[in-house]
């Protein structure tokens, strides 16, 4: 079958190109690369967080969208640890920084794992084992790392340097891995090929043991109740029309499609008229992205559920990897998965690098360890579709707090000045970070000129602005270089 993928590294792309190959679909195709992704994205993602998808189905015209996010651990323990494993970190971007929490207690119930084989199991036309092939033999024969991967491993290194176990894995030579370097993982290949019985070890039996025992005896909060209670869910897609276009989003509880629509809707009512990178479109962006913030730290923070809404109402004036898919029948996917920046620990002979969602204070916006267990957590992530009178397209980002940014000012470029593809993904980005609009470079310097806001111009695009990798219904789409994108029809 023919098809496309945009996605931040090569070597997904190359699992979808062989999914492709034997007939697979866009679904296919989209879990082999994800899984692909888990190996490989090594830097950016792991199958031992969480995310969500998703899905397209042209011939019966229906839309799919899985939640397999991270929950709040802590299912069955009669009282938290003595002292928690929960240290801070801070990652250094080019021009700003951001605080990040790592250790045991900083593990959220990983949710990846069971999302894939759950969908595929529902939507794929393939058997696991073919699916997962590529990605046993990345792990297996090893993967080059890439410029892009190898400074992420910089930025990241206090994490893949914290503990032995997986610093002999990420860093074998007791640094951050050069480019060119190629990284092994036969553990999480052994456990990748024995899919899907190993699936179930990992949330029921000799593996969720381990887990709970590292826990108990590290500092963890992590349960084998919590393993063996997750769920995968199935929700109804954010709906919300602007302009001649439809998108469909991530709903709550996850926040990013609600900002990425409600940030549509301001738009549509600031922005006036105007050249693309005009004033009055720059002018536009700003105070679309300065109302939003406001408006999630006075309202959104509080309940998601309140940014719906928003919508329908006058005015009152984080590591993260995404793919998008699509093949010659129309079917549309996209899926963004994350780990935050990890934990500094591997799940116990399996290879697959432990998330560090609980400390993302992002996403924790009334403290740390303030919800109950079993709580699923909020997210930014924001795969979509939006289809328009030409064509449909999936699209999404990584990017921690710059997701909703990411997404929405690529859809701008496309809806509102109709960008091809390519240009609406490169073209500068913005970014209000809540007392700084951050702003790449390339905006006009007259287009900056009387904001409300302190600015400041980056002297390099970067991935702190996220990256949004496309595809459309036509084969067309875009990989974002800010994340070593690619973008490949087969």
């Amino acid at each position: 079958m023919k098809g496309a993928i945009a996605c931040g590294n090569r070597y997904p792309a190359e699992a979808a190109q062989e999914i492709f190959s034997l007939g697979g679909t866009a679904v296919d195709a989209l879990i082999a690369a994800a899984f692909a992704s888990g190996v490989t994205e090594a830097a950016l993602t792991s199958l031992g967080g969480g995310g969500f998808a998703i899905l397209y189905q042209a011939e019966e015209n229906r839309v799919f969208l899985y939640d397999f996010f991270v929950d709040t651990p802590g299912k069955g323990l009669q009282k938290p640890p003595a002292k928690l494993d929960f240290r801070t970190v801070t990652v250094k971007f080019p021009g700003s920084s951001q605080d990040f929490h790592i250790g045991l207690a900083s593990v959220a119930v990983p949710g990846t794992l069971k999302g894939l084989c759950e969908i595929q199991n529902r939507h794929g036309r393939l058997p696991l084992k073919e699916i997962v092939a590529p990605a046993v033999h990345f792990a297996r024969e090893g993967f080059e790392v890439d410029e892009f991967q190898s400074y992420c491993f910089r930025l990241l290194a206090p994490i893949f340097s914290a503990e032995e176990e997986i610093r002999s894995i990420f860093f074998p030579e007791g640094k951050p891995p050069e480019p060119g370097t190629v990284l092994r993982n036969p553990d999480l290949a052994h456990f990748l090929e024995a899919l899907p019985e190993s699936l179930e070890a990992f949330y029921l039996g000799e593996i969720a043991a381990e887990l709970d025992r590292l826990m108990r005896e590290g500092g963890g909060l992590l349960t084998r109740e919590d393993l063996a209670s997750y769920e995968v869910f199935s929700r109804k897609p954010l709906s919300y029309s602007f302009r001649d276009a439809k998108l469909l989003t991530n709903p709550p509880p996850a926040f990013g499609g609600p900002m990425v629509a409600l940030s549509l809707k301001l738009f549509d009512e600031y922005f006036d008229k105007g050249e693309f990178l005009s004033p009055a479109h720059i002018h536009a962006l700003a105070k679309t992205l300065v109302t939003v913030h406001e408006l999630r730290e006075k309202v959104v923070r509080e309940d998601p559920f309140r940014a719906l809404e928003l919508l329908s109402r006058p005015r009152v004036s984080r590591g993260t990897t995404h793919l998008s898919v699509v093949d010659a029948q129309g079917n549309l996917a996209a899926l963004t998965m994350t780990f935050g920046e990890a934990s500094g620990f591997l799940a116990p002979k399996t290879g697959i690098v432990l998330n560090n969602i609980m400390g993302e204070d992002d996403l924790h916006p009334r403290g740390f360890f303030a919800d109950p267990p079993g709580k699923r957590i909020s997210s930014m992530m924001a795969p979509s579709l939006c289809f328009t009178p030409e064509t449909g397209l999936a699209l999404g980002s990584g990017g921690s707090k710059r997701i909703r940014s990411a997404i929405f000012e690529v859809l701008v470029n496309l809806v509102w000045f109709h960008l091809p593809p390519e240009v609406a993904v490169s073209a500068p980005r913005l970014h209000f970070d809540g007392e700084v609009l951050q702003v790449e470079p390339g905006v006009p310097k007259e287009s900056l000129e009387g904001l409300d806001v302190p600015v400041n111009v980056w002297s390099v695009k970067d991935l702190y602005f996220g990256g949004v990798h496309l595809v459309t219904s036509r084969l067309e789409g875009a990989g974002d270089a800010r994340r070593a994108g690619v973008f490949r029809v087969f």
